[in-house]
């Protein structure tokens, strides 16, 4: 597209991206791309913590007229071994053991697809890697329009199911399968019956019962997951101060929807939300073992989904992975890509002996 002023593009230093805060999130509401891990809660808790020392490729687009901001490219380079050779990766911001979802560049929608292009011009004129590793990228979305132009360019597909959501709360749970409608009501009755203390769901709204709310969601979601025999999102200390900051931070700016089920005032199941516009997307969640014959997992998740309809989501969004649990929610199929291809000799010379094709693996959340 024909732009007809071209905007003036700049690529920032660190203080200059920490500073935008506000018109960050302005420009996302006005894009296309709604995904709560590009709010600037995520991305300046990312910036603080996991992401301190990563090595920024941010690069801006402003209106030559008004000096608005109309585009952000978000980027960082990521040093990585592979097969005993240093790589240098150009990964979107964030891309971690976090694993976001819904990733694109950031453009004002009535820009147009213009910005994009002079966006990832300025981008490519930097050209300091040898791998592009685009993970949780918007099928549609302006990247792979982008970077999947040759014939033989590939992406790896992602599954994001997603559940459409309606105030009307019977619409929403007739899309559940007929015996996980029945299952929800029979746990919910026989906990009430059986619980011998006051049951309760709750959502965290103050700062004061955040903290022992988020230490009882690790403490219960690494303990299913070690039973499991796998790691969980919270397996690394770094990535749990950047979520404990995340979720603070997402508080402050009214998007957490973090509920907890209750025994006596004592949590048995904590599940983690954000809310991102019109959309509700589920991160994690975690439930005490020893209450699981009461199935309080699938209740404290009904209860997630019944208040994103009730305030009025279009859409609950499962993120990544096609878990059976989703399906029996009634979730809908979608999916986002991770695209990956070389751009250097170096990078080529790797991609060939399939060497980074080999030992880099789809990245996971252990959110399930």
């Amino acid at each position: 597209m024909t732009l007809r002023h071209l905007p003036v593009v700049e690529r920032l230093d660190r203080d200059t991206v920490r500073s935008l805060g506000s018109e960050w999130d302005e420009l996302l509401a006005n894009s296309d791309v709604k995904s709560p891990f590009l709010t600037w809660p995520w991305i300046g808790a990312w910036l603080d913590t996991l992401g301190a020392d990563a090595d920024l490729e941010v690069v801006t687009a402003r209106d030559a007229n008004d000096g608005r901001l109309i585009g952000i490219a978000p980027f960082f380079v990521a040093s990585r071994r592979r097969a005993g050779v240093m790589v240098r990766e150009l990964r979107l911001l964030g891309s971690d053991a976090t694993a976001p979802d819904h990733l694109d560049l950031i453009v004002r929608t009535a820009s147009g697809a213009g910005v994009a292009d002079v966006l990832w011009t300025a981008v490519g004129n930097d050209h300091r890697w040898d791998v592009l590793d685009l993970d949780g990228v918007v099928s549609n979305g302006h990247l792979p329009r982008l970077t999947l132009r040759r014939k033989n360019d590939r992406a790896e597909r992602i599954p994001v199911p997603h559940l459409p959501l309606s105030e009307d709360w019977s619409e929403v749970t007739a899309r559940f399968g007929r015996s996980h409608r029945q299952n929800l009501k029979r746990y919910a009755r026989k906990l009430d019956a059986e619980a011998g203390a006051p049951v309760e769901e709750r959502m965290v709204t103050t700062p004061e019962d955040l903290n022992p709310t988020f230490d009882a969601l690790v403490r219960m979601h690494q303990a299913i997951r070690t039973a499991k025999g796998s790691s969980g999102v919270f397996s690394d200390p770094e990535v749990i101060d950047f979520l404990r900051l995340a979720a603070q931070r997402l508080l402050q700016a009214g998007r957490l929807r973090m509920w907890r089920l209750d025994v006596g005032g004592q949590p048995i199941a904590v599940i983690w939300c954000m809310r991102a516009f019109d959309v509700v997307a589920f991160y994690t969640t975690g439930f005490d073992q020893e209450w699981a014959r009461y199935g309080p997992g699938r209740r404290i998740m009904a209860r997630a989904i019944q208040s994103a309809a009730s305030e009025g989501a279009a859409d609950f969004d499962f993120l990544r992975g096609d878990e059976s649990y989703k399906r029996a929610w009634g979730a809908e199929e979608r999916e986002n890509l991770r695209i990956r291809r070389p751009t250097s000799r170096r990078g080529r010379a790797l991609w060939v002996a399939k060497s980074i094709v080999g030992s880099v693996k789809p990245q996971r959340r252990g959110a399930d």
